[in-house]
């Protein structure tokens, strides 16, 4: 995290860094619902690992991001299921944030910059919105999408609300190489995380305000 920055992510869940990278570390498998390249989908993981592979090596990384993750895991002795995203921007430009139930990291550029629907140009320096949610509670497999989509909406809105623009003048929604990763707590007993919840509105909350913070820091 920022340097003289905390965040409280709960029992049982650690934050670690590395000069490349920012990792959530969970005290056993949870469920994590993610369209990150490796481990994506909804998994049982221990790790969930933001990767930054701008500079020499990145189209290496980035054509084979099971082999780059699994180079990573044995250079740091990690072992368990692993949750990895990728992204051109700093790991040291890390925003977080937490409301309610809910602790969000992310990294955030908009060199490539996006609307969805329209054809994705070539990015122009650093570009990705990568966005880790992590809660204790236990929440349903539906709960865990409706969180996903939530919180790519209010990523969305931010940089409605910052002007951010694709390479059409339209607003942009995204970047075209964003992920999400959604962490729950054990069980699945909360069924909704809507906009008409408080779990909802925090997560939402959280989400822009740990994205504006890692914009904040020279991405957009």
């Amino acid at each position: 995290m920022p340097p003289g920055s905390s965040l409280d992510l709960g029992p049982g869940i650690a934050h670690e860094c590395g000069e490349r990278w920012n990792a959530l570390v969970l005290d056993r498998p949870r469920p994590v619902l993610s369209s990150a390249p490796v481990g994506g989908g909804d998994l049982l993981a221990r790790r969930v690992v933001n990767l930054c592979v701008a500079g020499p090596g990145c189209q290496a990384a980035c054509a084979d991001p099971a082999a780059t993750f699994a180079g990573l895991a044995a250079e740091q002795g990690w072992d368990g299921p692993l949750v990895g995203l990728m992204t051109g921007v700093p790991a040291a430009h890390l925003g977080t944030a937490a409301r309610g139930d809910w602790a969000v990291l992310a990294t955030a550029g908009t060199g490539n910059a996006h609307r969805a629907g329209e054809p994705a140009p070539p990015p122009e320096g650093a570009g990705t919105i990568n966005i880790v949610a992590v809660t204790g509670q236990g929440l349903s497999a539906a709960a865990r999408a409706e969180a996903l989509a939530l919180t790519a909406e209010a990523k969305a809105a931010l940089l409605a609300d910052r002007g951010v623009r694709a390479a059409s003048g339209g607003l942009a929604s995204g970047t075209g190489t964003d992920a999400v990763a959604v962490v729950a707590g054990p069980g699945g007993d909360t069924p909704f995380t809507g906009y008409h919840t408080a779990s909802g509105q925090a997560l939402a909350a959280a989400v822009r305000e740990a994205v504006a913070a890692s914009l904040a820091q020279g991405g957009g």
